[in-house]
């Protein structure tokens, strides 16, 4: 049953790395893309990411992390046909990376560890 639990925190983790990585590429990307349409929204939200992630990294236990990290996902997926973005580059880094958030945060959410974390003993 360790190994398992062990197994699941890794790639509960791994997943929530990931994400992290896409969080901060949302919260730089308008300005290593050079655009100016819907900044804010793809930084705003670029941080929730980040700050969702990290908490189910750090904490692998809180399923809720991975939860709103998925919803965040949903969000950058639609913004670009609600915002109305009008550049190719925000439009299609916003539904790209909102496709892999969401998918990844959502997988995430159904992935169960236990509150204690086990230090190599017993």
């Amino acid at each position: 049953m360790h190994d398992r639990e062990e197994e699941a925190r890794s790639s509960i983790q791994s997943m929530a790395l990931v994400n992290l990585v896409l969080g901060v590429w949302l919260a730089i990307s308008p300005w290593i893309l050079n655009y100016s349409t819907s900044v804010w929204n793809q930084v705003i939200f670029g941080i929730a990411v980040v700050v969702l992630s990290l908490v189910r990294l750090l904490a692998p236990a809180r399923q809720w992390s991975s939860f709103f990290s998925g919803l965040c996902g949903v969000w950058l997926i639609i913004a670009p046909f609600i915002v109305g973005y009008h550049e190719a580059a925000a439009y299609w880094n916003g539904i790209v990376a909102g496709i892999i958030v969401a998918w990844l945060g959502f997988i995430n959410n159904t992935m169960y560890v236990s509150q204690r974390h086990h230090h190599g003993t017993a």
